[in-house]
């Protein structure tokens, strides 16, 4: 790093800001805070002694640092008052990380998609981390296109790589066509090139769970593989024919991001759970096992006490404990929407939120407490032009 003297003027604060090293934290801003909002709220002890002494060394070293750098009198109160505004600025923005682009279509910042909105859903394998197929949903306006051809049109606009994402591997596809299934539900057929380069087990793994992450949430009961117009194909080294596509895959929904500065979507689970109860736990930040770029959907202070099914009226009732913090923000109606999603990959209808009265709200975002709201049909809304 550059030196300057004590009298040099002409040293630029913003070009010396940027020689110092860059860090890294992959954690979202509501991530940060919930890991130290328990910290702040603890009663102080009476062990102040050696903190204090502690504290007051590292004032004393940064003290030092600063004025190496920044040149000041001691009369001179101006420029005291515009290092202190300097370094106040540096620590509002290094605790306020930069907002994500705002790629979803609702202005609450929902993360479903509503029954009422018409929409082609597009699974997108993770740019990082194994397993990990993320499903968006792309708004769509007019009625007169079958989902099918949105699906054709679409798949060369999304802006995979900004959101963390990798493009869709449907590049073998020669037609996509619907027909009625064995059971009379909706079949897609897919006609593949005769070049079997889904024939590897990694390629073609990843094409059978994008399949499945694409059209789950669109009412389709099986898809028909056909190579050149003849029935089957070789994909993972085995002809494939028909594939079941099961609307309730009875995953959990996690969080994805990429790195600090993209987008927050859902994603569900590689893993299937026997219960609804047991997703919801390992859902929660103190039970949650997987790695970056997935994360918890529930944060730190949030305790779900229990959770009430009733397979009679498929609805569902998650009783937060009276203690738990929720808030009115972007992290807890992501928190909401991955309960309902995870909801409805279980064969639920509704569900109902209590709990949490010393939070003493009585909604997020849009979404009351203590109602009964409806699943919603499929995660992560975006609109693409």
């Amino acid at each position: 790093m550059e030196k300057y003297g004590w009298n040099d003027k002409s040293y630029d604060i913003e070009k010396l800001f940027k020689q110092l090293p860059v860090v890294k934290d992959h954690r979202t801003p509501e991530e940060i805070y919930q890991a130290i909002a328990p910290k702040v709220k603890t009663k102080k002890n009476h062990s102040w002694f050696f903190p204090t002494v502690a504290s007051l060394g590292t004032v004393s070293v940064a003290f030092l640092i600063v004025a190496s750098l920044f040149h000041f009198s001691s009369g001179s109160i101006e420029e005291k008052s515009s290092v202190e505004n300097v370094k106040r600025d540096v620590a509002m923005k290094a605790l306020s990380a930069p907002e994500v682009p705002n790629v979803f279509s609702e202005t609450d910042q929902r993360y479903v998609v509503q029954k009422d909105q018409n929409f082609i859903t597009l699974g997108l394998p993770a740019s990082k981390g194994e397993n990990i197929v993320v499903p968006i949903s792309i708004i769509i306006d007019k009625k007169e296109k079958t989902s099918i051809q949105e699906f054709k049109e679409n798949l060369d606009n999304i802006p995979s790589e900004s959101w963390g994402l990798q493009p869709a591997d449907f590049e073998n596809i020669n037609k996509l066509s619907t027909a009625k299934s064995e059971k009379n539900g909706k079949k897609v057929i897919i006609d593949l090139q005769d070049n079997r380069s889904l024939s590897s087990s990694s390629r073609g793994g990843a094409f059978i769970e994008t399949v499945k992450e694409s059209l789950r949430y669109q009412n389709v009961d099986e898809v028909e593989f056909q190579t050149e117009g003849k029935p089957g194909a070789i994909i993972e080294n085995n002809k494939q024919t028909i594939l079941p596509i099961e609307s309730n895959g009875k995953k959990a929904y996690f969080e994805y991001m990429y790195d600090q500065d993209y987008p927050v979507f859902l994603a569900p689970s590689s893993k299937k759970y026997k219960t609804l109860p047991e997703a919801i736990t390992n859902m929660e930040s103190e039970h949650f096992s997987s790695n970056p770029p997935l994360h918890a959907p529930i944060p730190r202070g949030v305790d779900i006490q229990k959770v009430k099914t009733e397979e009679d009226t498929k609805h569902v009732t998650v009783q937060f404990s009276k203690d738990s913090e929720l808030m009115n923000n972007r992290t807890f109606i992501r928190m909401i929407d991955s309960l309902l999603l995870t909801a409805r990959d279980f064969g639920y209808k509704t569900v109902t939120f209590t709990g949490a009265e010393e939070a003493n709200i009585s909604q997020i975002g849009k979404i009351q407490l203590n109602t009964k709201i409806p699943v919603p049909v499929a995660p992560n809304p975006v609109v693409i032009k």
